[in-house]
């Protein structure tokens, strides 16, 4: 729950001297997780959603913290989180590749092709292709350019609201078994991956359950506003609490 995230996060949060990309970050007050934010303004992510019955999910479930909050809400229209798949993968690619050339088997255990699940060995030939000199400006600097896009657009929208709000999967899960397509696997994470290649926070929380499978709503917040975040998650998470 939202109480377990926001203890862990204040174990694990800030400076770590060993991690040269970490960041100092703001102090995390758990006794204000459960205090209910006032006079916020709640951003409804405009995303085209095939199936519009999980989609009403999150709707009603923001249309009902509103109601007994006393917030507000806003739709929020992206620009550029259409290019998140496109942008996200060729980097974790080509990252997941140079990371993975110290497991080369000499020092210690196997060499990384020869113990990997298909999945593994996808990223690592993707990223292998894509490093190579004919195709670097084609595609990993390009990604750059739209990662930088995709931030200073979801910084330019937290200026108008306090969260952004909207479904965690785009989809309901496939069954066991079912044969997809490397396309659809990759689409799932369309409305996830944003969060990462811009660096803010983000957490999902349950927003009710279709044919008995739970559908999850996700909750992003601006660089360091974790606090704020966890309220907001945990307000919504309330709502269940007293309906029980």
């Amino acid at each position: 729950n939202v109480s377990d995230a926001a203890l862990l996060l204040s174990v694990i949060r800030g400076k770590d001297e060993r991690d040269s990309i970490s960041q100092e970050s703001r102090n995390l007050n758990l006794n204000k997780i459960e205090r209910v934010p006032k006079g916020i303004t709640i951003g409804v992510l405009d995303f085209p959603i095939k199936n519009k019955e999980i989609q009403k999910l999150v709707d009603e479930r923001v249309e009902g913290a509103v109601k007994k909050y006393d917030w507000k809400i806003k739709k929020v229209k992206m620009d550029y989180i259409d290019l998140a798949i496109a942008t996200y993968y060729p980097l974790v690619y080509v990252e997941f590749f140079s990371a993975t050339r110290r497991l080369d088997g000499r020092r210690y255990g196997k060499k990384i092709e020869d113990a990997a699940g298909p999945e593994v060995l996808r990223r690592i030939l993707g990223g292998s292709e894509i490093s190579k000199a004919e195709h670097h400006e084609r595609y990993y600097h390009l990604a750059l350019k739209a990662k930088k896009l995709i931030e200073k657009e979801f910084a330019k929208k937290f200026k108008d609201v306090d969260c952004i709000v909207s479904l965690t999967v785009p989809c309901l899960p496939w069954k066991i078994g079912e044969k997809i397509s490397v396309e659809d696997y990759y689409a799932a994470d369309a409305l996830t991956c944003p969060a990462n290649l811009a660096g803010n926070c983000a957490v999902s929380v349950p927003a009710g359950k279709i044919n008995n499978i739970p559908i999850g709503m996700q909750i992003m917040c601006d660089k360091f506003e974790d606090e704020k975040m966890l309220r907001i998650a945990r307000s919504f998470e309330k709502l269940d609490d007293s309906s029980q």
